[in-house]
């Protein structure tokens, strides 16, 4: 009896050891985790767009749902590569898509985000000088004076010249003078219109103004990647989706075709900035008036590339990105910038009503000031895990740790795009075809229709009619019937005057009183 008591005691002697090692091992607090306050479940749930689930040291708690009123008020994210950035922003458009129809426009290099063609609806993949391009030379519905402007100080801020050489004040003048003269006529919108303009402007000029032709020269020298070299098929006429389309669609730019064509990240700094260009001109256009909320997410990966903190302190001239980080939030755009370090414009980072941190070993202050994070627990940012990110929110006071979903990629092949292209692309503009004319008198269609069974009933009713009064009425009607047409070709808002169908009723009944009288 002695002995099975003892062995029975040493077992739950045993048993009792290893379960409290166990917690010793679980809720020992070390280095490897992360403590921060969790908000509530009253907070986590006033948003609308589910990113993640939050943590409290290992264990996963409720979900956190986003608010549309903390994005309106842009989003920096941030982390070292292989973190968790482009899952966590993959994620979050998917989820955002399924709520808002808001259009957004994302710009990436890796070709990572293709797979989103499948996950959300109505998404058109570019590739500039593949399948998209842009004519510098059309100032769209801005001013060609104004647009010449801003093409000239996109490509100061472009990086195009090296700490050594500058623009000379001769060199803008003219440059400047020429793409205006360039920018504004249709006919001349393109390179060779632009050399053109360059020939006339030195015969006109020659004589007035010094060194003209050596000044020429530079500039053509400047450019000559874009008008003559592999990169011009980026500023060739497009004709698959125009500018305006392109910020009312859900586009993914992948600017890596620009390095297949040669160029480097300075070209593709200069092609962005174009294209924003037209984005801040929409929007300047559309103004702040009747503001609710957000009308367009703008969407940049690796932002470190197009406004790193070197190029403003070098050019001293802001990007698209800046302007829009700064002074485009009350027109409804809302920007969303990723980068594996936070050095970019101090104006970006500082516009921000979202901020996350994946894992991040570089530039600890900067980030925890970014978080509202105590600089004590900087180390934080050192030992997250894979998938696990710092966030801090405008509606929370704290930061907090968000765990992040896992998402399954299905790489797609530029065959598969091309044709998902052409479908979604014919499918939108068809969906929108009818919303175009419902404005209008008379929808184009049923005008057509109308006058095809107006036209039918004629014939009919025309052969009861006598041989004299038949061929004199035929012609009449056929001749209303071509005005008819002709109306419909050119067909338009407030286009038919009025009373015009009260004479076609006064018509038809002529017709009906003829056709009377035959009978007789």
């Amino acid at each position: 009896m002695i002995l099975p008591t003892i062995l029975f005691n040493l077992s739950i002697i045993f048993y009792f050891s290893s379960i409290i090692l166990n917690l010793l091992v679980a809720f020992h607090v070390n280095e490897s985790i992360v403590i921060l306050e969790k908000p509530t479940r009253l907070i986590s749930k006033r948003g609308e767009i589910p990113i993640g689930r939050i943590l409290k040291g290992k264990f996963r708690k409720q979900k956190f749902f986003l608010s549309r009123k903390d994005l309106e008020k842009h989003m920096f994210i941030c982390g070292a590569t292989g973190t968790g950035k482009s899952t966590f922003l993959m994620n979050f458009l998917i989820n955002f898509s399924k709520i808002f129809k808001t259009p957004f426009f994302l710009v990436e290099f890796k070709g990572e985000y293709h797979f989103l063609q499948k996950r959300i609806e109505d998404v058109l993949i570019y590739w500039p000088g593949e399948n998209f391009s842009i004519n510098i030379f059309n100032p769209g519905k801005v001013s060609p004076i104004i647009h010449a402007e801003r093409i000239f100080d996109i490509l100061k801020s472009g990086q195009f010249l090296d700490d050594k050489a500058e623009f000379s004040p001769q060199m803008e003048k003219v440059l400047v003078e020429i793409l205006t003269k360039t920018c504004q006529d249709k006919k001349y919108q393109n390179w060779e219109g632009f050399e053109q303009f360059c020939n006339i402007y030195l015969k006109e000029n020659k004589n007035i103004i010094p060194m003209l032709n050596q000044t020429l020269i530079s500039i053509k020298n400047r450019i000559r990647r874009f008008s003559k070299g592999p990169l011009k098929a980026l500023f060739e006429e497009n004709n698959k989706i125009s500018i305006d389309e392109l910020f009312d669609r859900n586009i993914l730019l992948d600017l890596s075709s620009i390095i297949r064509l040669g160029g480097e990240k300075e070209d593709a700094l200069f092609f962005l900035n174009m294209v924003l260009k037209y984005l801040w001109d929409k929007n300047l256009m559309q103004g702040a008036n009747d503001f609710k909320g957000i009308k367009h997410l703008t969407i940049i990966e690796d932002a470190q590339y197009f406004a790193p903190q070197d190029l403003v302190k070098k050019s001293k001239i802001t990007t698209y990105l800046e302007d829009i980080a700064l002074l485009q939030r009350g027109t409804g755009e809302c920007l969303v910038t990723l980068a594996t370090r936070p050095d970019i414009s101090k104006e970006i980072l500082a516009n921000n009503g979202i901020v996350l941190t994946f894992k991040n070993h570089i530039e600890k202050e900067i980030m925890c000031e970014l978080l509202n994070l105590d600089v004590e627990n900087k180390k934080y940012l050192s030992i997250l895990e894979e998938g696990q990110c710092i966030i801090r929110v405008n509606s929370a006071k704290e930061p907090f740790v968000l765990d992040i979903p896992y998402i399954e990629r299905n790489s797609l092949d530029h065959s598969e795009i091309y044709k998902n292209n052409t479908i979604i692309l014919e499918k939108l503009r068809q969906d929108e075809n009818p919303r175009k004319n419902s404005n209008k008198p008379i929808n184009r269609y049923y005008f057509k229709k109308f006058v095809n069974v107006f036209k039918s009933l004629f014939d009919l009713k025309v052969k009861k009619i006598g041989k004299k009064k038949k061929e004199k009425k035929t012609v009449d009607g056929q001749i209303y019937i071509k005005n008819l047409l002709e109306i419909e070709e050119n067909i338009s808002l407030n286009d038919l005057e009025e009373g015009a169908f009260k004479d076609l009723e006064s018509y038809i009944e002529d017709l009906y009183k003829t056709q009377k009288e035959g009978k007789k």
